[in-house]
């Protein structure tokens, strides 16, 4: 895995990037041993040291997670274990179910057929500090409408319903369209204000 680390505006010490080099490779590695990369951003906001993660797994999973204190590198381990609760969450979660994928998602959308299904997520880890890949910008325009962002490159993967709500999971991502293998239809995954997960089927998997 490549990983690089880089300061904004502000000189980095051997030993941070030492650490920061060995405690990602140690963490990613234990969970993915074929992970692509890793970025590491270390900026000074104000007195306090704020660290960005981006992790590549695959060609189709990444992640991102932040850390901030008043150390750098007690920001960067706050990163580090956000990202190692969401591998190990996923990792459980695929050990666990990858046998009965098939069968739970057609089971699912037979009982729910032309409707919004509501899943509900694992609560095994509070990982309410860690920031989506893509999501909305916060931002509004000067008329308070929001900004609309265009994706005009959006991959969209062939998956079970199974392996999209771990992928979706993992991720952090507000949303995740993908072509649902059942049917070849494309299905929407969204995170809703209560933490669960939206499922969109307009096919309703027939």
């Amino acid at each position: 895995m490549n990983i690089t680390v880089s300061g904004k505006n502000l000189a980095l010490g051997d030993s941070f990037q030492q650490h920061a080099e060995s405690s990602i490779a140690g963490v990613v590695t234990k969970y993915f041993d074929r992970a692509i990369a890793a970025n590491v951003i270390l900026t000074n906001e104000g007195g306090n040291f704020a660290v960005k993660v981006h992790v590549v797994l695959t060609r189709r999973m990444d992640m991102e997670a932040n850390g901030k204190a008043g150390d750098a590198r007690l920001a960067l381990d706050e990163a580090v274990d956000h990202i190692e609760k969401r591998l190990r969450r996923y990792k459980r979660r695929l050990k666990n179910h990858q046998a009965e994928a098939e069968a739970d998602a057609m089971a699912l959308a037979e009982a729910n057929a032309g409707a919004m299904t509501v899943l509900s997520p694992a609560i095994e880890d509070d990982d309410d500090d860690v920031d989506a890949v893509a999501g909305s910008s916060g931002h509004d325009t000067s008329d308070g409408a929001p900004v609309i962002l265009a994706e005009m490159d959006y991959p969209i993967h062939q998956l079970t319903l199974e392996q999209a709500v771990m992928q979706f999971d993992l991720s952090g991502q507000a949303a995740l369209m993908f072509r649902n293998k059942s049917h070849l239809g494309l299905n929407m995954l969204y995170r809703r204000e209560d933490g669960s997960i939206g499922w969109v089927d307009p096919r309703g998997n027939r």
